[in-house]
């Protein structure tokens, strides 16, 4: 049996970013055997699965920033180095 998920989970799902769920045509098939407070909880699941995948490719994307600045900071230190050097 499915629990109902955390209320923090719930109140995550409000603070959604505006994305939009992925449709489920598969999900619409198994959902007319359900019963309505079963597919509300499915629903929530869907949900808060949609959030946490956009979540964490928001992260990687910020990830992936980070790193570039890191590299680009380090590129720009390595070259005040090799002209210093160089004045010695």
């Amino acid at each position: 049996m499915i629990e109902p998920l955390s209320p923090l989970r719930s109140e995550r799902l409000g603070a959604s970013r505006g994305a939009l769920p992925a449709p489920r045509s598969a999900a619409s098939d198994v959902s007319s055997d359900l019963s309505s407070e079963q597919q509300a909880q499915l629903a929530t699941q869907h949900q808060a699965f949609d959030y946490d995948a956009a979540e964490r490719a928001e992260i990687l994307r910020e990830h992936e920033v980070i790193q570039a600045i890191l590299m680009a900071h380090l590129k720009n230190e390595d070259e005040i180095t090799k002209k210093w050097i160089s004045l010695i």
